[in-house]
């Protein structure tokens, strides 16, 4: 009986299909220079050694981990290991990171999900520990002469380095002073903004931190123009906190949790302490 002896050359359709990257790819990376086939017969058959399906191997390997064409040439042709040695340790660095993004990601999801709950409940108010959050205030958009403001919003916006996590954690708010709330001048804005739930200590300033705090806490439906609408929801929240023997301790905070066309979907949040 003839031994069978070890294949060591294979077609680029074997090589396709043992290693599940697509002819079409392979073609390109021949074509770039990056992965050539050892051997052409005169057919022009495309033939590949058993030692190409390890660097096959790595090639696949950096891509998962999104190292451009560029680059991984770059590594490949480098007799040295210090390079790749650097780029996994950045890598290491950016999928930790990503990793606590989607972390913080989830725990929203989850708490996005209970708040929009609330609003099959907007005739309840509560009294609430709330979560530590970071706004970016700006002046009152409504009430601003300053006809540079968007523009100098926008640049702050530009400016924060975590942008795209800020952005998936972030919703609009309205601040209502003390003193306006007191006197019932609900619409008077002292400060408009953006909140994030997502930690931004380190943007330099740009973010103030609002560390829990007790507050009065309603979910307010309310249409498109209906502001006005807020009115009767804020009188209901000061009964509230007077019936329990508590007083207005800070401004109050509209947060602006969904939009549809019809209807804004908005948390107010009343800060209180015990009477004096």
């Amino acid at each position: 009986m003839k031994e069978s002896m070890l294949k060591l050359k294979f077609k680029i359709g074997e090589v396709s299909q043992i290693l599940d990257i697509p002819m079409d790819t392979l073609r390109y990376y021949d074509k770039i220079g990056l992965l050539s086939p050892r051997e052409r017969n005169v057919n022009k058959y495309r033939y590949y050694d058993l030692e190409q399906f390890d660097s096959l191997i790595t090639i696949r390997m950096l891509r998962a981990l999104d190292v451009s064409i560029e680059q991984i040439t770059k590594l490949l042709s480098d007799d040295h290991l210090v390079e790749i040695r650097q780029l996994l340790s950045d890598k290491k660095k950016d999928i930790e990171h990503k990793l606590t993004y989607l972390r913080h990601l989830s725990q929203k999801l989850d708490v996005w999900g209970e708040q929009l709950q609330r609003f099959e409940e907007t005739d309840v108010i509560e009294l609430v520990r709330t979560n530590p959050c970071w706004v970016l205030l700006t002046d009152s958009i409504m009430e601003s002469d300053d006809h540079r403001l968007g523009n100098k919003i926008q640049e702050r916006v530009r400016q924060i380095k975590a942008h795209q996590e800020w952005l998936a954690f972030s919703h609009i708010i309205s601040v209502v002073s003390k003193d306006n709330l007191l006197s019932g001048h609900y619409h008077h804005y002292l400060n408009n903004g953006i909140l994030s739930t997502f930690p931004m200590e380190d943007e330099d300033g740009t973010f103030l931190k609002l560390e829990p705090r007790y507050c009065a806490r309603k979910y307010v439906v309310i249409g498109r123009d209906g502001y006005a609408e807020l009115d009767a929801h804020y009188d209901q929240m000061k009964r509230f906190i007077d019936k329990r023997g508590l007083e207005i301790a800070g401004n109050s905070l509209e947060i602006n949790l969904y939009n549809q066309y019809a209807n804004h979907y908005i948390e107010i949040n009343i800060p209180v302490a015990e009477k004096q």
